[in-house]
């Protein structure tokens, strides 16, 4: 075993790293370092997961089956047996977290933790959280479970993911903020994720690096509020949120455009910002501005359910005889994530007496409660009393589905301007509202 100073090991990919988690995060950072030419064991308590990966079978979007194989054809190993991380050089911890009784869910965080201190070597050792965590875990979690099984040396630093399934970045274009609480671990993580992006910036602590993540999300989170806040507003008036949005993205300074939808899914932007809502009540502050900004979010699946179910209604049909073609799934476009999915939510608040149908070419049927289909037919949408566009998936043709569809509701502005069905687009307004079936505004009750 080499008494290499651990800055220099990583310099030389002379080091051994252990990835603790291969799902959304964890699986495609693997294949950076194994790409970057260091030695990768991963581990991960799913013997499904880690079957199919053994057996060159990508479960990730954004992960070829080609890449995962040559990146075990170069000695990647992943395993369900916790001795695969025995001995490793860094270990980078990319498991869950979540909330779970209005308080942050560190389970998988401390058992991760448990697994660095009971498998790491005596040497110099560099511990990465790279799961999102709340401002402060991994100075209040991470780290005094792994100094109490551990006398030799360990570095912490705290390196949040900035994956963007279905984006148009590639993972070694996309910067990472690097916090750490010591000058040693800062030189060692940045030199470690400098080798698998083009920028690492460093930061001066690792809850600055939490804060960093959880407000990246946070951000978005409000400013998608703003829009669908305003979608009631635009229904009741002659405009359209839509047109609004692209005339006010024209000035070019002092403005970035969001827009509305179905909801906001996903793991980051629902969850991020109730882990700060919660540092907040632990400090004895409050963000009254996020909480009211979560609620317009969570109300919005509710309000296109309704919407649709006023469609209906508008022309003579029951709700809960309606045929209804669901378009998508997952919580965003090109993908088959559907944790947290809104357009998942819209379709349970349907009539359960309804006859529904969801289409989504990349998601699973186990993950839907109604009847999936990859691809809808030209008779699918004949026959169905309304198409609602949920999810603008690349797959979904939009043309024919404006040919043979009567009724579309669309939730993204995405359906062509020309078309034969009858288009209705959340936050288009016409000034008008229906006596029996009123336009209303999202309440934002306490909770």
């Amino acid at each position: 075993m080499s008494d290499e100073p651990l800055l220099d090991r990583i310099a030389n990919r002379e080091t051994k790293v252990g990835v603790v988690g291969l799902g959304y995060v964890g699986l495609p950072l693997s294949l950076s370092f194994v790409e970057a030419g260091f030695q990768v064991r991963g581990f991960d308590i799913d013997d499904y997961r880690v079957g199919d990966l053994q057996a060159g079978t990508s479960y990730i979007d954004d992960v070829t089956d080609e890449r995962l194989s040559a990146a075990l054809e170069s000695g990647f190993e992943p395993s369900t047996e916790q001795p695969i991380v025995d001995n490793c050089d860094v270990y980078i911890l990319a498991v869950p977290t979540g909330m779970r009784a209005d308080e942050p869910d560190m389970s998988a965080v401390k058992a991760a933790a448990r697994t660095v201190a009971e498998r790491s070597g005596r040497r110099e050792t560099l511990v990465v959280v790279s799961s999102t965590v709340y401002p402060g875990a991994t100075k209040e979690v991470v780290t005094p479970i792994v100094e109490a099984n551990r006398d030799d040396t360990t570095h912490f630093a705290m390196v949040p993911e900035r994956l963007n399934p279905g984006g148009e970045y590639e993972f070694s274009e996309i910067p990472l903020v690097v916090g750490a609480d010591s000058e040693e671990a800062g030189a060692a993580a940045t030199e470690l994720f400098e080798s698998v992006v083009a920028n690492a910036h460093p930061v001066d602590s690792t809850e600055t690096a939490e804060l960093a993540k959880t407000l990246e999300n946070t951000y978005r989170m409000v400013n998608i509020a703003v829009v669908n806040e305003l979608v009631t507003l635009a229904e009741g008036l002659d405009a359209d949120v839509w047109d609004a949005i692209d005339a006010a993205a024209t000035k070019p300074f002092g403005f970035q455009p969001f827009q509305p939808g179905p909801g906001v899914g996903g793991h980051c932007i629902p969850i991020d910002p109730q882990f700060l809502s919660w540092r907040a009540e632990e400090l004895g502050t409050d963000l009254s501005l996020l909480n009211g900004a979560q609620r317009v979010n969570e109300r919005m699946p509710a309000l296109v359910s309704e919407r649709v179910e006023t469609a209906l209604h508008d022309r003579d049909i029951d709700p809960t005889e309606a045929r209804i073609l669901a378009l998508g799934a997952a919580y965003k476009p090109n993908v088959g994530d559907t944790r947290n999915s809104p357009a998942l939510q819209v379709v349970e608040a349907l009539p359960e007496d309804a006859e529904v149908i969801v289409a989504d070419p990349h998601t699973e049927p186990t993950e839907v409660a109604r009847e999936l289909v990859r691809t809808p037919t030209a008779s699918d949408m004949q026959s169905a009393d309304i198409v609602v566009l949920l999810v603008d998936h690349d797959a979904f043709d939009l043309d024919a589905i404006g040919e043979h569809a009567s009724l579309v509701f669309d939730t993204r502005d995405a359906m062509p301007d020309e078309t034969d069905a009858e288009v209705v687009t959340l936050g288009q307004g016409s000034g008008e509202t229906s006596a029996e079936h009123p336009t209303k505004p999202p309440k934002l009750e306490s909770k």
